[in-house]
């Protein structure tokens, strides 16, 4: 009997599948072509955001160079983001005087209904 389910593993290659049409050469002894990403990349889109990358290595039982390199890959395609994001010093800025307004106009609202009670 025959799964007739659609699939759509790998999911990467799926959704980008430019990003394995070029061969990229890693070891000097290695076949071209013998290495095949796609699972990789499925499980560290999975998983980017509970495992570090050792463990995503670990798991995989890949080198973890190998997954720093498809880590950097598909962040730059923006598959994956940041785990923890980054805010500017502009951005930090605006926040603080946003947080300082908002703090004095609670303190504000806090005399008022100290009056009214």
């Amino acid at each position: 009997m025959t799964n007739t389910t659609p699939t759509t593993r790998p999911v990467v290659k799926s959704m980008k599948p430019e990003l394995y049409v070029q061969h990229t050469f890693h070891m000097q002894r290695a076949i071209s072509y013998t290495y095949n990403y796609s699972s990789l990349d499925d499980y560290i889109l999975q998983n980017w955001q509970d495992k570090t990358q050792r463990a995503i290595s670990y798991d995989t039982n890949e080198l973890m160079t190998r997954v720093q390199y498809r880590w950097a890959i598909l962040r730059k395609l923006e598959l994956i983001g940041h785990k923890k994001p980054r805010i500017g010093k502009k951005q930090l800025v605006r926040l603080m005087t946003e947080r300082k307004m908002i703090t004095t106009w609670l303190t504000a609202i806090d005399k008022k209904l100290k009056g009214v009670v």
